[in-house]
């Protein structure tokens, strides 16, 4: 037989109670979060999260790489990429054409990087980088080949994020590794000894797995 329903009705209450309800709760709420120790909230730029490799961030360009098919600009959706004919030699006629990328376009969706044949493209881990006009943002061919400087990672502290069961998202710095079962991450490796520690233990080893001369034991 299953088991019955039971429907209880909460009190209802008139439009100023339940103002001073909700704003009494979350009153509450921003004092709980406030006074805990474990907040994650980033202080950007004193701090930034450390992004993992293959973060589709800036856009670079190897030069002696590219053989300008222009398949870069062709499948870009947002038409950020266009090819430019650009000489080899001062003086020389142009015979080659070299991608350059419009970043007020650019979406950063890598589809230029995955199909670039001679991986002449690159990202880098990271995009938040300040300009001070929108024509910063169009890049010349030298521009395009020299990687953003990253002037947070400089001065700020590398952190990331990481989820706890009992206490939800933890902000953590980025050299420490996870703590307790609770964040999930794998053990590391103890590290390699040195060679002369490793023929030491191999030596101290062989001497106590060595039967003595009597061949008795006790």
């Amino acid at each position: 037989m299953p088991a019955k329903i039971e429907v209880k009705e909460s009190p209802k209450r008139g439009i100023l109670g339940r103002i001073i309800s909700g704003n009494v709760g979350a009153l509450v709420l921003g004092v709980k979060y406030f006074l805990d120790p474990n907040r994650f909230t980033l202080m950007y730029p004193h701090e930034y999260i450390k992004l993992n490799t293959g973060y589709r961030g800036f856009i670079v360009l190897i030069y002696d790489k590219c053989r300008g098919c222009g398949s870069c600009a062709r499948i870009c959706p947002t038409r950020a990429m266009r090819m430019l004919f650009l000489p080899q030699k001062e003086g020389e006629r142009a015979k080659k054409k070299y991608p350059v990328i419009n970043y007020n376009r650019c979406i950063f969706c890598g589809y230029c990087v995955d199909i670039c044949p001679t991986e002449a493209l690159y990202h880098v881990p990271y995009h938040d980088i300040v300009y001070y006009n929108m024509n910063e943002l169009i890049l010349t061919l030298d521009e395009f080949q020299k990687e953003p400087e990253y002037a947070t990672a400089k001065e700020g502290i590398p952190v990331r994020y990481i989820f706890d069961e009992r206490r939800g998202l933890v902000k953590v710095k980025a050299q420490e590794p996870p703590q307790g079962p609770e964040s999930g991450a794998a053990p590391t490796a103890s590290p390699a000894p040195a060679p002369q520690q490793a023929q030491a233990a191999q030596k101290q080893g062989e001497s106590t797995s060595k039967p003595s001369e009597g061949g008795g034991s006790a």
